[in-house]
């Protein structure tokens, strides 16, 4: 068991990330003992003809058999937009003290491959695996992370801290994290900032494997029964049945952000036109604008990449 124990503004300062990097990382202990991942086998069985190509030699180093991994692999995000190029940067940049240390600890032995050989096949499985899925899966976890905010905001950190899942219990300032750990330990957050991270690959809970680590902890987000039920994305018919031929074709054409002149341009029809197909569109969640100097640009939502099964930067 882990338990932090947090002060009144440890609490106040309490905030929700995802990790693509932590996602890819964990995703490795469903490879490894699938049947302690029943949720997730519809992603297990879908990636097994991907594996094969893949430098085992090193990827078998990020995870042992009591399923811990370094953790300068899952460097604490900042954010629920963090982007796996940059935690890419951070793991390569990591000092080779650390990198040797922690390898060690986790696998018993010092590591035969250097780091950039660790980035390079990390990168080659997202590619592999995790990219043509991203999507659906960030969708569920900012879908989470909204839900949680919302119970923050109408009931206090304490509930919130509570309906994080069953090994997760909090109260009077001390937050207690059961089936991780073989060794029980207290930690001070001590203003250091607690992260909570939603992940998919928990299964119960996920901490940092250093004692003194960044406060971090991961738990399991809600709806995962129904995250692989949908096994394709929907045609291009299925979209314009559903939403609208306009505005399926919009959807389709924002493949990067464009102008709303950009779009009448290529769709041959008024500015105002496509404006008010983009308003309904960002109305419904589809669509957000982003400004750039004078222009608006708009690009499309996660929610609109799951619909379309194509990925949002």
């Amino acid at each position: 068991m882990l338990t932090y124990r947090l002060t009144a503004q440890d609490l106040a300062d309490v905030r929700f990330a995802v990790s693509p990097v932590a996602e890819m990382v964990l995703s490795f202990r469903a490879l490894r003992d699938p049947g302690r991942f029943p949720l997730q086998l519809g992603w297990v069985r879908a990636v097994q003809t991907d594996l094969k190509d893949l430098d085992w030699d090193v990827l078998r180093w990020l995870v042992n058999d009591t399923m811990g991994s370094p953790d300068f692999l899952t460097p604490r995000p900042s954010s629920p937009l963090t982007q796996l190029s940059d935690e890419l940067d951070l793991i390569a940049a990591v000092d080779e003290d650390t990198y040797v240390r922690q390898m060690t600890a986790v696998n018993g032995k010092p590591p035969t491959m250097t780091i950039d050989q660790v980035v390079e096949a990390m990168r080659q499985y997202w590619d592999a695996v995790m990219a043509p899925y991203w999507s659906r899966m960030r969708t569920l976890l900012s879908a989470d992370i909204s839900y949680r905010g919302h119970i923050l905001t109408q009931h206090g950190t304490g509930a919130m801290l509570n309906g994080l899942g069953p090994a997760i219990t909090y109260e009077d300032g001390l937050l207690k994290v059961d089936r991780v750990a073989e060794q029980s330990r207290v930690e001070d957050v001590a203003g250091r900032g607690l992260v909570l991270q939603p992940t998919l690959f928990g299964p119960h809970a996920v901490i940092p494997f250093d004692p003194g680590a960044e406060p971090l902890l991961g738990y399991p987000p809600r709806g995962q029964a129904n995250l692989w039920s949908v096994a394709e994305p929907p045609t291009r018919k299925d979209l314009a049945q559903l939403i609208g031929t306009p505005r399926a074709h919009i959807l389709e054409l924002l493949t990067h952000p464009r102008t709303t002149t950009d779009l009448a341009g290529e769709l041959n029809v008024t500015p105002s036109a496509v404006s008010q197909q983009l308003q309904l569109l960002r109305r419904t969640g589809l669509v957000e604008p982003q400004r750039t100097g004078k222009q608006v640009l708009y690009r499309p939502t996660e929610l609109a990449a799951l619909l379309t099964g194509t990925a949002v930067d």
